[in-house]
């Protein structure tokens, strides 16, 4: 079983100090490593800053992934709906936590949460060709692949959206 435990600047705050320390300031048993890939300073502090410019909004920033009470990963919204009705997620699983249908999961979660305001209409992420888990995880909540772009830093970057029913 897993819930979702959305993040703060107090939370982040503890996460930079390791997963001992996240795990405590969420009362949960810590991870077997931290941070997950793609989980980095430079991202916490993105997540401030997302934070920061929407507090009327914190559960369209950053959410912490617990599985059987053990701290496993995080997933979030990479900000509110826009006036279109996008929202974005990205998530990233501790290693030693994937392939046990975590991300299936916390991606599930999220998308019920999305659709569940009603100025949703369309649900985004993006992933890398190398990423086959990370398409799986997508494709298996429903995702559909819609093409991608060319990131000058990332190379190609693939695109999936979930539209609502």
């Amino acid at each position: 079983m897993i819930r979702l435990i959305c993040g703060t600047t107090a939370t982040l705050d503890a996460e930079d100090m390791g997963g001992e320390a996240i795990a405590d300031c969420l009362g949960v048993a810590p991870p077997a490593a931290w941070p997950p890939e793609h989980n980095d300073r430079a991202t916490r502090d993105w997540m401030r800053a997302l934070l920061a410019q929407n507090p009327d909004e914190p559960g369209y920033a950053c959410w912490y992934i617990v599985a059987d009470e053990r701290l496993v990963g995080v997933i979030g919204f990479k900000g509110p709906p826009t006036a279109q009705g996008d929202v974005e997620i990205g998530y990233s699983i501790v290693e030693t936590e994937q392939r046990k249908g975590h991300g299936v999961a916390a991606a599930g979660l999220m998308v019920a949460q999305a659709f569940a305001d009603p100025r949703v209409q369309r649900v985004v992420a993006e992933t890398l060709p190398r990423l086959a888990a990370s398409q799986k995880v997508l494709m298996r909540c429903g995702f559909v692949h819609v093409g991608g772009h060319l990131d000058a830093e990332e190379g190609q970057i693939m695109r999936f959206e979930r539209t609502r029913a």
